[in-house]
């Protein structure tokens, strides 16, 4: 047993910090306060670097490393999460890597060339588009239906809360989207699919959140929008089997996220009360605040180990390892979308009032990084007590939590 990153790996990690702390963290207050969305220079510096290929094969313009793909994108989403604590760049990577992975494993021939390649060059923006307004976590309640005609689909519905509405209208692209393609078959008559964000028939409005203010959320209301049959993910039917595969994913860099930002968060803290005198000693001399400090830096590291996991059980499972079952990797992906938003919002809370009145002001950016962080701790891509319905299924079985989504095994 090795706990140890590979060489190229460890190189990886090191060459992303470097252009993030040189040429991210700078601009994190302006990306948050401006409302502009990323600057195109720093999308460009990370196409340059090849980050938004690392889930992508070669054949379609990325740079993946075969069956390692997960952890070079967690990596890195760690990485970018410590230098843009506004989480607005690491969040709009992670929907970028992670959506891409799944189109890269179970997407068409045809809509791989066409949207991959785009990806890979930052030109193109892809996420996920699942949430209706009468409901979020409640994946089997949607609405919105693909009509079956001929040749294409016809969508009609309406889709709340997604990640990226604005840039995908603007520089292309769009969103994996889940559409009743049978609604008599409940979960066995959904179907996954990729929607483009310009496509005729599609708009859609902004919301104004309280934090990753330099990303874009809102909505898509479809009109008889068409879409042809080559934009299925996996088999027309199976859409809610391709959605938690995809959720699978998108936790893993989720979590990533939230724990660098939670790194970087602690790290903030501790070096102001090394130097922060108080009664004639450093505040860090007070156990009542190094002992929480170290709490949280224990629940960090426990948790990075635990998702160091989950990023080798998809690689492995994707790479064709018929011993990792999907039970055992759906309970531990839940663990780490459980464990690290509430972690990070702690660690974050905690820095707070160990900064004291800085802590508060915008000159520090730990009030940037909760506001930030706080998305994923009220149920972006699963709420806590999903992920509990989970593991409690995929370790206890039905009897132990009792869901009606769970004959979707």
């Amino acid at each position: 047993m090795d706990f140890r990153f590979s060489t190229e790996q460890e190189l990886w990690r090191k060459m992303v910090r470097e252009f993030a702390e040189k040429n991210i963290a700078p601009r994190s207050r302006s990306i948050d306060e401006e409302e502009k969305g990323i600057p195109q220079d720093i999308i460009d510096g990370m196409v340059d670097l090849g980050i938004f290929g690392v889930t992508i094969p070669e054949a379609y313009g990325g740079n993946a490393v075969p069956g390692e793909e997960m952890t070079y994108a967690m990596l890195t989403v760690i990485e970018l999460a410590r230098a843009e604590l506004s989480m607005s760049l690491p969040v709009y990577t992670l929907l970028n890597l992670g959506w891409a992975a799944l189109v890269a494993q179970r997407g068409t021939e045809e809509l791989k060339k066409e949207l991959l390649p785009k990806v890979a060059k930052g030109e193109w923006f892809i996420g996920i588009n699942t949430t209706e307004p009468q409901g979020g976590s409640d994946v089997l309640g949607i609405t919105t239906k693909a009509e079956d005609k001929g040749d294409h689909y016809l969508i009609n519905g309406e889709k709340a809360y997604i990640s990226g509405v604005v840039e995908a209208s603007k520089m292309g692209g769009g969103h994996l989207t889940l559409l009743k393609t049978d609604p008599e078959k409940a979960h066995r008559g959904m179907t996954f699919a990729y929607v483009p964000a310009q496509a005729e028939g599609v708009s859609h409005t902004v919301y104004k959140d309280m934090g990753r203010m330099g990303l874009s959320t809102g909505g898509f209301t479809y009109k008889n929008v068409k879409i042809p049959k080559h934009y299925v993910i996996g088999e027309v039917n199976r859409g809610f089997h391709m959605n938690m595969e995809g959720f699978n994913v998108a936790r893993v860099l989720v979590a990533s996220a939230c724990l660098g930002g939670a790194e970087k968060c602690l790290e903030i803290a501790r070096d102001y009360c090394k130097q922060r005198m108080m009664f004639g000693r450093p505040l860090a001399n007070y156990e009542g605040v190094s002992f929480e400090m170290v709490d949280d830096y224990t629940q960090i590291e426990m948790t990075k180990l635990m998702l160091a996991r989950a990023a080798w059980l998809l690689d492995n499972w994707y790479a064709g390892d018929e011993e990792i079952t999907v039970s055992e990797m759906n309970k531990t992906v839940a663990m780490c979308k459980l464990r690290a938003p509430n972690q990070a919002v702690k660690t974050a809370t905690h820095a707070l009032k160990q900064l004291g009145a800085y802590g508060y002001t915008k000159e520090c950016d730990v009030e940037m990084a909760l506001r930030g962080l706080i998305s994923y701790y009220v149920g972006a891509e699963g709420g806590q007590n999903v992920m509990r319905i989970i593991i409690g299924r995929d370790w206890g079985g039905d009897e132990l939590v009792p869901y009606r989504g769970s004959q979707s095994k």
